[in-house]
């Protein structure tokens, strides 16, 4: 929720943000660069900026949300 709460105030002033988790499984290689204490790692970044829309990308599709949901009456 922590990046969701970030991501969403980014958007509210224009920006656009990637959440990168993978962060974790190269945490030796990122020490190298950011060198944290010997107690902490880099868990996760944020990718932060303005789109650029003169280039051209393809947006990946998502799966319908009775694919993927399942509400359940109480």
């Amino acid at each position: 929720m922590y990046l969701q709460t970030i991501m969403l105030l980014l958007r509210a002033e224009g920006l656009h943000s990637c959440p990168q988790m993978a962060w974790s499984q190269v945490r030796r290689t990122v020490t190298e660069f950011v060198s944290p204490p010997a107690d902490l790692i880099l868990f996760c970044a944020l990718s932060t900026g303005y789109e650029d829309e003169t280039v051209k990308y393809v947006r990946t599709g998502r799966a319908l949300l009775d694919e993927t949901v399942t509400f359940v009456q109480a």
